[in-house]
């Protein structure tokens, strides 16, 4: 990317050869005089609309103001971007070096035009600067070639609808969704967990257990408690109500005695246990 320190102190530099102040410098630019602030800092860059202006006003060329030649830079900054883009090869590292200062519109023309497209996982670096329908049209693609490991790199700049869709697919195909469950509709959650849990068990809950409704949690736990008792409930147990928790493990000890509740003994009301002991033992 272009480098703000070096830009930031060729506008100190061009300004006082001007011998004018950063907030004359402000007024004639019709900006603000923080704007110029942040410029001379190093902190922001000039905006790409203004670039014409501020080079002409110091009388050197935007290369020279910039500190480096950019074809694809000169084209957007003169409109001709179409004209260029339709005989260059734009590439990705040329695409990140002027994306912070383009235009969304504009940005979006170069992205499409870059050569060969960017990665999936390389998309984080310049989510920022693309649409979001660019950024979910590349989500879409790549659920539909199940490229769901780098979704997690896009998932922040991506719909909630789609991310929602994103992750419905995954579940019916058997993937885990704790990539992007952070992101994905509350009131779906538990939908999903339980086509999950009917598939894999509560193995595939591990990673997502935290997000699950309190009630649907205890939905499965019912299911999985009547199939195969508590020997796999350690993954869910910590998010459990404790007193829902006590009795199962009550119903199991009565059953199947103190070692049905082995994998869930952490997680269970000291005062229940301690109770039992002195019952049994005592």
């Amino acid at each position: 990317m272009f480098n703000m320190e070096y830009i930031g102190q060729r506008v100190s530099e061009l300004r006082k050869l001007r011998n004018l102040t950063q907030m004359e410098l402000a007024d004639i630019m019709n900006i603000s005089f923080q704007a110029v602030s942040n410029w001379e800092r190093g902190t922001s860059m000039p905006d790409i609309s203004k670039l014409p202006e501020l080079a002409s006003l110091f009388g050197v060329t935007i290369d020279a103001l910039l500190g480096e030649k950019s074809g694809l830079l000169e084209s957007v900054v003169n409109e001709k971007a179409a004209d260029y883009l339709k005989s260059n090869t734009v590439t990705a590292d040329e695409f990140k070096n002027i994306a912070p200062i383009l235009k969304p519109e504009q940005a979006d023309t170069v992205f499409e035009s870059v050569k060969p497209p960017f990665k999936l996982s390389d998309i984080a670096d310049i989510a920022p600067f693309i649409s979001h329908d660019i950024i979910n049209q590349l989500a879409l693609k790549a659920a539909e070639t199940g490229n769901y490991k780098d979704l997690d790199e896009i998932v922040p700049f991506v719909s909630r609808e789609i991310i929602n869709d994103i992750a419905k697919k995954m579940i019916s195909e058997g993937h885990s969704i704790a990539d992007i469950v952070p992101f994905v509709s509350r009131d779906i959650i538990g939908e999903l967990a339980e086509k999950s849990y009917a598939l894999n068990g509560l193995s595939a809950l591990d990673d997502i257990a935290p997000f699950i409704p309190k009630d649907i949690l205890q939905k499965i736990a019912e299911q999985e408690y009547d199939s195969r008792g508590l020997k796999h409930f350690d993954t869910i147990a910590p998010f459990l109500n404790r007193a829902y928790l006590n009795e199962l493990a009550q119903k199991a000890i009565q059953k199947d005695g103190i070692k049905a509740i082995s994998a869930i003994a952490p997680f269970l009301d000291k005062n229940m246990l301690s109770e039992y002991v002195r019952e049994k033992y005592l």
